[in-house]
């Protein structure tokens, strides 16, 4: 049984290898077109990177979020209990929810403590939100004018295994993603893109929330869990219900806006040492 698992996990991960050689290689071709250093791409949320911590951290961004929109986030220590469980407990820096723990009790939590001086990055608790349902929000914004969205997409996500404030990744195969755009209103878009454009001034980002459902949603009733800036795979890509030549100009499209972002970068960022900074980090 435990054969037959790796295997599944292993064949699962061919296709998502594939569409990130696509995504690199769509755009390196859109920096050639456009004569932009591919570098860059790392520079553009750079205003996000915190030099003295050479990461970009999740409290950091947690200041930038609404407080209606924010959840209770704060640094780990065995003698700071949150009010309720179950919480998280999150690398301050991380990818694809690597690390990220579930823990249930007060016993659990302390006994995290042995584990936590081992860790070099530190560790926050997040309380597990509220929302029934949880959506991926991926963005880019226009190149020339940042309050609008030059491509928006709103991806369902569930698991097949765990239903209790299951922790959902890329890497998890119980995970499964649905795309909603198609069948949402303009207005239903806007009033989504109109909430996530004031999280920040991140040029390109992916936003985990979770709201009762898409009605809440589109009320403006969510928690924001995660916001990916470093490398945000749009999960449209890895949706059931969207065929492979979408998905192709889908990857033509995002990579050539996160070319033309990128050349819009300052010259004052380097993308080449944020990059090795934060791959250090990992």
């Amino acid at each position: 049984m435990q054969q037959r698992e790796k295997l599944s996990v292993r064949s699962a991960e061919r296709p998502k290898t594939f569409l990130r050689l696509s995504l690199v290689f769509w755009y390196l071709w859109a920096c050639l077109r456009h004569w932009v250093n591919p570098w860059n791409y790392f520079a553009i949320n750079s205003q996000q990177f915190n030099p003295e911590k050479g990461i970009i951290s999740k409290l950091d961004m947690d200041i930038q979020i609404p407080e209606p929109f924010r959840l209770k986030q704060f640094y780990y220590r065995s003698d700071t209990l949150p009010e309720h469980f179950p919480v998280f407990l999150k690398p301050e820096w991380g990818q694809n929810a690597d690390g990220i723990l579930r823990v249930a009790g007060e016993n659990a939590y302390k006994k995290f403590q042995t584990t936590a001086v081992k860790r070099k990055i530190p560790y926050i608790v997040q309380e597990a939100a509220p929302g029934k349902e949880e959506f991926e929000i991926y963005y880019l914004r226009r190149p020339g004018n940042p309050d609008d969205a030059a491509f928006l997409s709103v991806t369902q996500v569930a698991n097949a295994c765990d239903r209790y404030h299951p922790i959902n990744s890329i890497h998890n195969p119980c995970t499964r993603y649905k795309e909603l755009t198609p069948k949402l209103s303009d207005r239903q878009l806007d009033l989504i893109w109109k909430n996530v454009k004031e999280i920040g001034d991140f040029q390109m980002a992916r936003v985990g929330v979770k709201a009762d459902n898409l009605q809440a949603l589109t009320g403006s009733a969510f928690k924001i869990v995660e916001i990916n800036l470093f490398l945000p795979m749009p999960l449209v890509l890895l949706a059931d219900n969207v065929h492979w030549f979408e998905k192709h100009t889908i990857i033509r499209t995002t990579m050539t806006l996160a070319a033309r972002l990128a050349k819009q970068v300052s010259g004052n960022h380097s993308g080449r040492q944020v990059f090795f900074t934060k791959l250090k980090k990992m």
